[in-house]
């Protein structure tokens, strides 16, 4: 019942809830020649799509047990997919059910759970998966557009995501940069700033060259956490590391901060989240959104 009202994804299938309800009490199952079991729960009379179309689908799928596999909610946007007659033709169960909906249609679909994987994934059948068991499709159709329309929607659609995303990065940089400030007030350090939000303090200048992007650096680091929890130390491996600045081989406080140093001079940098690992975090050790904390001093340029 609750995975029936979970097609209805906007409000153009708001009004269907009560049909949704009322179906799901009803057998009108049918069944095909290759197999595939279906239940169409609304007719709409819509659109046809044409060859070539996009369809904007709702989708969950569930295996044998009940346990959900895949819902489109994840992404927050429908599922698309290219209407090619000729090739569904060919692509097994799940597509020959597709074949069936107009625009504003809703129905349940069981196809064979190797069907599914092997023919139309062509992929492999996920381990824990019966492979003559029964995969439990509820799909709503929920639009449709030509090829040139879907472009446009999946463009506006990157553009839009990106500029969340940079929202989102820019509001976690100025929670960051507020807790280093207050911390450093705390402590009564006094820092140097980058444009850029790193924070930095010299404890020892060098007298050799500063490296730029594309140089060899060799240098030994000691980092932390904001509260002093140790994340790793060259140091304490007695072994300095070397890389290449600008090669994307180390976060992105070290390729601003190293820059500003010469060779033999060792600063601590003070790393807000959106410059180190963001909200993906790394590892055990380092959360979501951590600060880091890092003295690195500059072994080495080549």
């Amino acid at each position: 019942m609750r995975r029936l009202v979970n097609l209805l994804f906007n409000s153009s299938f708001v009004y269907l809830a009560l049909l949704l309800l009322i179906s799901c009490h009803q057998s009108g199952w049918r069944e095909t020649e290759s197999g595939l079991k279906y239940k169409i729960l609304r007719n709409s009379n819509g659109e046809k799509p044409a060859n070539g179309n996009y369809l904007y689908l709702n989708m969950d799928y569930y295996d044998e047990n009940d346990s959900l596999l895949f819902t489109y909610r994840d992404k927050g946007i429908p599922v698309t997919i290219q209407y090619i007659d000729s090739v569904w033709d060919h692509n097994g169960q799940i597509y020959e059910g597709l074949k069936k909906l107009n625009v504003g249609d809703s129905a349940i679909f069981k196809v064979n759970c190797e069907n599914l994987y092997l023919v139309s994934f062509r992929g492999s059948i996920p381990y824990g998966l019966d492979p003559k068991s029964e995969i439990t499709f509820y799909i709503g159709v929920e639009n449709k557009s030509t090829a040139e329309e879907f472009r446009l929607w999946y463009a506006n659609l990157i553009l839009k995501k990106e500029e969340e995303t940079r929202n989102k990065k820019e509001q976690q940089l100025f929670e960051d940069i507020a807790i280093i400030d207050e911390f450093m007030e705390m402590h009564g350090l006094i820092p140097l700033e980058h444009e850029l939000g790193l924070r930095y303090i010299i404890l020892e200048e060098g007298d050799g060259q500063k490296p730029s992007k594309g140089d060899h650096v060799t240098i030994h680091f000691r980092g932390e956490l904001l509260d002093g929890s140790i994340i790793d130390s060259s140091y304490d491996h007695k072994a300095p590391i070397d890389f290449i600045l600008g090669s994307g081989a180390v976060i992105e406080g070290w390729e601003i901060g190293i820059p500003l140093m010469s060779k033999g001079a060792r600063y601590t940098f003070y790393i807000p989240s959106t410059l180190a690992y963001g909200e993906a975090g790394y590892g055990n050790l380092i959360k979501p959104n951590s600060i880091l904390v890092y003295e690195i001093e500059l072994l080495d340029i080549e």
